[in-house]
């Protein structure tokens, strides 16, 4: 009997481990994590890249750029992160290239890349892309 119970047991923990250990989830970063030079989050069409030329940018289809953060060329080896205050930065080094200006004070905050294409911060909603895409006006390539 001690071994059913285990076993009923086994499958859901595992899975909670695997989400505990996985990390980052494929839309959206939590604070303090990043997303280093040429790494991605991204939702059905929509990709949210840190490029290698320093340019944060949210993609649809992978072709059209929807919103940037106008960072290109402006540093080496950049990232995006998530900080612990809610502000979303672009940094080369320790120097800071571009903010999302929406700085709250500690808490829990998450950047969500969502279905209908804007990328938001959430612990409040802070800030946003305003990519919002009307499911009426948008073509996707598929």
């Amino acid at each position: 009997m001690a071994h059913a119970f285990e076993a009923k047991l086994a499958l859901p923990l595992l899975a909670l481990l695997m989400i505990i250990n996985g990390g980052v989830a494929e839309d959206m970063i939590f604070n303090g994590e990043s997303l280093n030079t040429n790494e991605f989050i991204e939702n059905g069409p929509y990709r949210f890249i840190m490029q290698s030329d320093c340019n944060l940018v949210l993609y649809v289809n992978r072709n059209r750029a929807l919103w940037s953060s106008g960072t290109n060329g402006r540093g080496n080896a950049c990232r995006a992160t998530l900080q612990n205050n809610g502000n979303l930065v672009v940094s080369s080094g320790s120097e800071v290239m571009w903010t999302s200006n929406s700085a709250r004070g500690p808490n829990t905050y998450r950047l969500i890349v969502q279905t209908d294409g804007n990328v938001v911060i959430y612990g409040a909603a802070l800030w946003a892309t305003n990519t919002v895409q009307s499911p009426r006006g948008r073509k996707l390539l598929r």
